[in-house]
């Protein structure tokens, strides 16, 4: 549910409408194909186990095999805003704060941290002297709009950038990142 939130919240999707065009009779639930079509059309792409997950957390009681999409947007809308806001309007919705990316398990000691920091620095630098715009690099390389990139790619930019980056500070970052 975590990385469907990150999505509404960044794209600003309104999913109860793109919903209720497959629930003509109106009545708050869906087969879990029709959900998963509604999903991947808005360009949700999860996983088969996240698909299920989340088809069995909003699943109806009395049939697995139909989603309740209405509850899953009115915990989809507490990300923008707060359903009793009417009745209590000084109130402010809270701050939906995305889980971190990084890997917990892939954490850097402090001489790791320092070469990294360190490597960051210098690419940063030498980015802002040389005036160079890699965002749209990393775009063009990033097909699904993910935000992630295979690092052979990534390595391709600061290549083609003729950026100097070791094998050891790639490394490292492939390991923070």
């Amino acid at each position: 549910m975590v990385k469907v939130k990150q999505i509404v919240k960044k794209d600003r999707i309104r999913l109860l409408e793109f919903f209720q065009d497959h629930d003509t009779l109106r009545k708050g639930y869906l087969p879990c194909q029709k959900f998963r079509g509604v999903l991947h059309s808005q360009r949700i792409n999860l996983t088969p186990a996240e698909y299920e997950r989340l088809e069995k957390y909003f699943a109806l009681p009395t049939d697995a095999g139909l989603i309740n999409y209405v509850d899953m947007n009115e915990e989809l809308d507490a990300i923008f805003t707060n359903k009793a806001l009417e009745k209590n309007p000084t109130n402010r919705p809270d701050s939906f704060n995305a889980p971190s990316i990084l890997d917990p398990k892939d954490v850097l000691n402090d001489a790791e941290e320092q070469i990294l920091i360190g490597t960051l620095t210098r690419l940063a630098t030498d980015v802002k002297n040389r005036r160079l715009l890699i965002k749209p690099y990393f775009q063009d390389k990033d097909r699904n709009r993910s935000g992630f990139i295979a690092f052979t790619r990534f390595k391709s930019i600061f290549d083609n950038f003729r950026m100097q980056v070791t094998d050891e500070e790639y490394g490292i970052i492939l390991k923070r990142f």
